[in-house]
């Protein structure tokens, strides 16, 4: 009642509209979220695809978020992003601190409150997560994405994703799926020897130079982390590599000397968590390469018979060497308190959709009975899964219409499985805000 509410500009570029007096509440999503803002006479809204209220008069505004990012400017210029549950209040004098809406709040409908209801299930992994966002990591300059999608097995997800930049050297990519009655998100963290650009799609250059580069590379990958969780079951992944190194590959060049730049190591681990897990959290797979005296050594640790964690196999090459190359190895060496070294863990790929569809599963039993899998689904918003046989171009041609779905599962989970899902379209989204110069070398 007494809203006084105002439709100042429609068109492909921008959706502007002003709140001069009262009260509304509006919902917004897809294109159309990433090009409307809001004017009331002390605050500036800028949409980034959500559910919220807004009220206004002449001295104040206020603004309570249900779900989603909003983006608030003052006429001082300060700015706030509020999320999901938040609500902030932007008076004569400027903008208050954004405050979390209480549960019982009449504002936290349940229909759009899956965020505070996630926080207040969630183990303390997920709800450190959620503190972390709300203590600002979101910045006015981060790029966000929300949308409504289905996932391969038919079910409905709001998918939302923020892109960070924790330090100038690193990013993390955030992914929340929500679905009736349950959970679901991660990240994806790369970290570098030197600053990168806001330009995402020039960090394959510098990956690619990490390993194989003729000459000095100017900068490279130092770090990487998967992590996917259901709220109570979790996988990581993390690689960390060393600085590289000048390696001379003449045994892979027909004698003659091939001297590439290469990571003098690299370590990867995975490593499981949950209630079903012994201990709680656990190693279940470990691989480290070292480059020292000319020679490569690898060391593979997996779970044993008895479910502790122990060498299985060191490995050694010569990369000078051609008879060590064309052998594969220079020396193979089991450990003997191992037991039987040609029982070795078991890994099977399989096409569950078909061969010809972009739905790939990788399982693995290891000989404590454990079993870890991971299966990777191209699927368009919809719920097609790409057929490489027929692709639709309309659907998979075009950024924004498919996302990537990966599904954990491990024996120890009880049952339960991780399922997330991963829009490729956010790292456009930041390439198209980019205001950093476009260097690859710091």
């Amino acid at each position: 009642p007494s809203t006084s509410f105002k439709v100042e500009r429609l068109d492909r570029q921008e959706s502007a509209f002003s709140l001069g007096m009262g009260r509304i509440r509006a919902a917004f999503a897809g294109l159309l979220s990433s090009r409307v803002k809001i004017n009331t006479p002390t605050a500036v809204c800028s949409v980034r695809g959500t559910v919220f209220e807004l009220g206004a008069d002449e001295k104040s505004s206020d603004v309570s978020m249900a779900e989603g990012v909003l983006e608030v400017k003052d006429s001082k210029g300060q700015e706030a992003v509020i999320s999901s549950e938040e609500t902030l209040r932007i008076g004569a004098e400027g903008m208050e601190k954004p405050q979390l809406i209480g549960l019982g709040d009449q504002r936290a409908l349940d229909a759009v409150r899956p965020m505070i209801v996630a926080r207040e299930t969630a183990n303390d992994q997920t709800r450190a997560m959620m503190e972390d966002m709300r203590n600002r990591e979101l910045k006015a300059g981060e790029a966000q994405l929300g949308k409504d999608v289905v996932d391969a097995f038919g079910r409905r997800v709001r998918l939302e994703e923020y892109f960070l930049r924790p330090t100038p050297y690193e990013f993390k990519l955030l992914f929340l799926s929500l679905r009736e009655n349950r959970f679901d998100w991660g990240h994806f963290i790369e970290r570098f020897k030197y600053p990168i650009p806001d330009d995402l799609t020039q960090l394959s250059q510098i990956v690619a130079n990490t390993y194989l580069s003729p000459s000095q590379p100017g900068n490279w990958l130092k770090y990487l982390e998967f992590y996917v969780t259901n709220t109570i079951d979790s996988v990581k992944e993390t690689v960390t590599l060393g600085d590289p190194v000048p390696v001379n590959f003449k045994g892979y060049n027909n004698n003659v000397d091939l001297i590439r730049y290469y990571p003098a190591s690299m370590d990867y681990v995975q490593t499981l968590s949950g209630p079903g897990v012994p201990g709680g959290t656990r190693k279940q797979f470990q691989l480290t390469q070292e480059y020292a005296s000319n020679v490569f050594t690898w060391r593979q640790q997996v779970v044993r018979d008895d479910g502790s964690f122990d060498t299985l196999i060191h490995l050694s090459l010569d990369p000078t060497c051609v008879d060590d190359v064309d052998a594969g190895y220079t020396g193979i060496y089991f450990d003997d308190k191992y037991g039987d070294p040609t029982i070795d863990p078991t890994t099977s790929v399989s096409y569950p959709s078909g061969r010809s569809r972009a739905d790939f599963l990788t399982s693995t039993l290891y000989r404590d009975g454990s079993t870890v899998s991971s299966e990777k689904i191209l699927v368009s918003n919809d719920g097609k899964i790409l057929d490489f046989a027929n692709v639709d171009a309309d659907t998979f041609g075009k950024p924004g219409n498919y996302n990537l779905e990966v599904v954990a599962k491990s024996s120890l989970f009880q049952g339960r499985d991780i399922d997330v899902m991963i829009a490729p379209e956010i790292l456009t989204q930041k390439k198209a805000g980019t205001t950093t110069p476009d260097l690859i070398k710091p």
